[in-house]
């Protein structure tokens, strides 16, 4: 589902670095926009340029959701330029949807641990280590401030699904066997 405030793949914008935050007090509206649409969208996580904001903005939080209900929870963070100052060369795979590429998910490698510097709404600096499935969700979303899709950070297009196929096959761990002679049919 397009949701009519959203921008997705294929507009400009999306391309583009944002800008760095300078007056933290005028981009309020902004983060309460953000907020109430990442909960409306019940996502884990939202960007600036998503919303056609060319800003230095994140946020996020996680929550379970019916196709996840075992995710861990987090708080939420609103991130006035975020810069992630530290990742970890260990890695992990999972699976990443996006607003902005609406129906699809891919694989995607990420570190597990990142160190993020940021500014609080009220322009208090920050500096917060972050692990797991969170911090894939941070990356995620800092990629949209310097003009990347989780599509372009995936190794390998051909594990790209669409949700349904994802819930069909993937998640529920059921991969279809094909057979050689069934694919040359």
């Amino acid at each position: 589902m397009i949701h009519p405030d959203i921008v997705t793949l294929g507009d400009p914008i999306l391309k583009l670095a944002c800008s760095k935050v300078e007056n933290i007090a005028g981009i309020s509206d902004h983060c309460k926009k953000m907020v109430s649409l990442l909960r409306e969208l019940k996502g884990a996580g939202l960007a600036g340029p998503q919303i056609g904001l060319h800003k230095r903005i994140i946020v996020v939080e996680v929550r379970k959701t019916e196709l996840f209900p075992n995710r861990i929870e987090s708080p939420l963070y609103v991130m006035i330029n975020p810069e992630i100052i530290k990742a970890s060369l260990e890695v992990e795979e999972g699976w990443e949807g996006c607003f902005s590429v609406p129906g699809m998910v891919g694989l995607v490698e990420r570190s597990k641990n990142i160190t993020v510097k940021y500014q609080s709404q009220a322009g208090q600096e920050h500096l917060e280590n972050f692990e797991g499935y969170l911090a894939r969700v941070i990356q995620h979303e800092c990629d949209h401030l310097d003009g990347y899709l989780y599509l372009e950070k995936m190794k390998d297009i051909s594990r790209l699904s669409t949700v349904e196929n994802y819930k069909i096959y993937e998640h529920e761990n059921q991969l279809p066997s094909r057979s050689r002679s069934s694919t040359l049919k």
